[in-house]
């Protein structure tokens, strides 16, 4: 079993000095906080970094390309009012490495979660993937095409800007470190800034699609930053312990491109789309908590007689349970940064 140890700061919770020391009342009557207590949960998560090839303007032909796996099994814990998971990989079994292909993973993200704020940093490098062609199926345990040559680099930030906290908790709905006790929601503005690179020994569609997507799109070198920010709202439903949540933001984004073809090389400026889409539903209440999470954001860029889109997604199941505070588990982060630094001295 290929063992990868991913370990994810998705929570980050701290008391400001120059906090005023009056309560939100609006804010206690949506949000509960759980400052007295630790929270352990196991979870199982699947991450994915795939690609699509479109043609424009009609888009009746698309190519998806999608890594083998990226299963992970493990476990999570909030302590310190920071929340940390480990997990290993689970490497896919043979019959479905020879129907998909073998995928190489590297895939590190931390994901830190404020009242008013949400930031996603990650580092992407995706070996080996397979093709299917307008989502059609192929026959019973016939493999799909595979490119094991072809490798993915994707670098980079998400944000979220919460305009109202008092009524809308993301952190309740994505690590559990709050409780939404009322339904609410709350404008959001999101941005990304990231690097993203292909590159491939030939060509990744090949002559057979090229009446479809064109000869100059056949690129077997891609390289493109984007920069945007985009609005959008979130609203959390609550009904007792149950919560459904949703999250979109979609927005302009600047792209700048340099692709390789047998073709073609150049360099362009286009403007296209970035969206962020973010789902969750569970059971959240004082001591138990479960739920599953969807997080997925697509860049899309236009150059030649294509559509290219570059997907990120992470599926979650997290079962957890919070105990109460104990000896040096009352203590928070910020509590314990000075006497490690005298230490170092």
């Amino acid at each position: 079993m290929r063992l990868l140890m991913i370990l994810g700061v998705v929570g980050l919770l701290f008391n400001s000095s120059f906090a005023s020391n009056k309560k939100d009342s609006l804010r206690e009557k949506y949000i509960k906080n759980f400052p007295d207590y630790f929270f352990i949960w196991p979870v199982l998560k699947q991450r994915t970094s795939s690609f699509d090839v479109q043609n424009n303007p009609k888009q009746n032909h698309k190519l998806t390309y999608r890594p083998n796996g990226n299963s992970q099994l493990g476990w999570g814990m909030y302590i310190f009012d920071v929340g940390i998971e480990l997990t290993f990989s689970v490497q896919p079994n043979a019959s479905a490495q020879r129907l998909y292909g073998h995928s190489r993973v590297t895939d590190l993200q931390s994901n830190i979660l404020g009242k008013h704020w949400g930031l996603d940093l990650f580092t992407q490098n995706y070996n080996g993937f397979y093709q299917d062609y307008n989502n059609q199926s192929v026959p019973a345990n016939t493999p799909y095409p595979q490119r094991p040559d072809i490798s993915t680099w994707n670098t980079g930030a998400n944000g979220i800007y919460i305009f109202n906290k008092n009524k809308y908790s993301i952190r309740a709905a994505y690590n559990y470190s709050e409780r939404q006790l009322k339904s609410g929601g709350s404008f959001l503005l999101s941005g990304t800034l990231n690097r993203f690179s292909l590159r491939a020994d030939s060509a990744i569609y090949g002559s057979h699609y090229e009446n479809f997507f064109g000869v100059n799109a056949d690129i077997k070198k891609l390289d493109f930053t984007t920069l945007s920010i985009a609005p959008g709202y979130a609203h959390t439903l609550v009904y007792d312990n149950l919560f459904a949540n949703a999250s979109l933001s979609i927005g302009p984004a600047q792209h700048w491109v340099y692709y390789q073809s047998d073709a073609v090389s150049k360099h362009v400026t286009t403007l296209n789309s970035f969206i962020d889409l973010r789902v969750s539903v569970g059971y959240n209440s004082d001591r138990f908590f479960t739920g599953v999470t969807f997080i997925t954001q697509a860049r899309n860029v236009k150059f030649e007689q294509v559509v290219f889109t570059s997907s990120s997604s992470i599926f979650k199941i997290v079962v957890g349970y919070r105990f109460r505070e104990f000896g040096i588990l009352k203590k928070r982060a910020v509590d314990l940064l000075p006497k490690f630094k005298k230490q170092k001295k």
